[in-house]
């Protein structure tokens, strides 16, 4: 791709306009020419203003602001970002992170992209804000032990920071565009570039630290009905029946056991076993997740 920027970043942002300028204003010092992509996805107001306002001595940024006053959700929200981007590479960035260092790590994405041409996505190293800690549930990896202090192959990414290729994440359809407003968007899109015979690299020099506001996030329910309809649509479209099976009793079972709504239950199991999308992954996929380690079952 042809084009001025040397990177894109994009972010999506809902019901956190402050936590939002603060991520933007990370970009202040950036020593490389970045498209800003910015997904609004707030239905009721626009913040244009108040991104402009931030952004505005900032040399090298190029602002691409799309609001179409609908929520279209991660997932498809990430969609647009992808659709709009024009340079090959992209970082995405969760609105209320901060990047205690973001030329070198665009610096460590660009030369990740440019070292290995097989590596078509990069996981960030996230910590919380607060404590400069890792999460386990921001650990890219099944293995919560694993040395963060040293790059290696895994098999997903975590939303709150990624890189990817660009022309790759559109040969493999870009994220999913039946996963609502949330919910295993990036791991589903990570397993994809694997089968297409592509790697997915953790970097331990791009730091993001998350600040996880409660503001614009949704109710414990619907969280837990996301993640079981979305996790299952996955291992039943991709997996061997086996990995379907054991995803499908082990996420029933954590679903019933966190939310007691049997009605809802019946109706995420209606959503998973209606869905008619299938494109079983090949031998070099399986192989891909046995040397990295990774886990499917659930």
């Amino acid at each position: 791709m042809l084009n001025q920027s040397d990177i894109s970043i994009g972010v999506l942002s809902y019901k956190r306009t402050d936590l939002l300028l603060e991520t933007l204003s990370e970009l202040a010092n950036l020593e490389y020419k970045v498209d800003l992509i910015v997904v609004n996805n707030n239905e009721d107001f626009c913040i244009l203003d108040q991104i402009k306002q931030e952004i505005c001595n900032f040399k090298n940024v190029n602002l691409l602001y799309i609001h179409d006053w609908i929520n279209y959700g991660v997932s498809n929200g990430r969609r647009k970002i992808i659709e709009h981007c024009k340079t090959d590479y992209i970082v995405l960035l969760d609105d209320d992170v901060a990047v205690p260092d973001i030329n070198s790590c665009i610096t460590s994405v660009l030369d990740e992209f440019s070292k290995f041409t097989d590596v078509k996505g990069i996981a960030f190293n996230i910590k919380e804000f607060s404590t400069k800690k890792h999460n386990r549930f921001e650990i890219p990896h099944k293995n919560k032990k694993i040395d963060l202090t040293v790059a290696f192959d895994t098999y997903l990414m975590i939303g709150a920071g990624h890189a990817l290729d660009v022309k790759a994440v559109l040969e493999v359809g870009n994220y999913p565009d039946d996963f609502g407003l949330y919910g295993f968007e990036e791991v589903d899109l990570s397993f994809r570039l694997i089968n297409a015979g592509y790697r997915i690299r953790y970097n331990p020099n791009c730091i993001v630290e998350h600040k996880k506001s409660p503001d614009g996030r949704f109710s414990s329910l619907q969280v837990n009905e996301l993640a079981f309809v979305n996790r299952c649509k996955m291992a039943r479209r991709y997996f061997k029946t086996q990995y379907f099976i054991t995803c499908y009793l082990v996420r029933s079972v954590f679903f019933l056991l966190k939310t007691r709504r049997f009605k809802a239950f019946y109706k995420c199991s209606c959503e998973i076993f209606k869905d008619k999308k299938k494109s079983k992954f090949g031998r070099s996929f399986y192989a891909y997740i046995a040397h990295v380690k990774g886990f499917l079952y659930w």
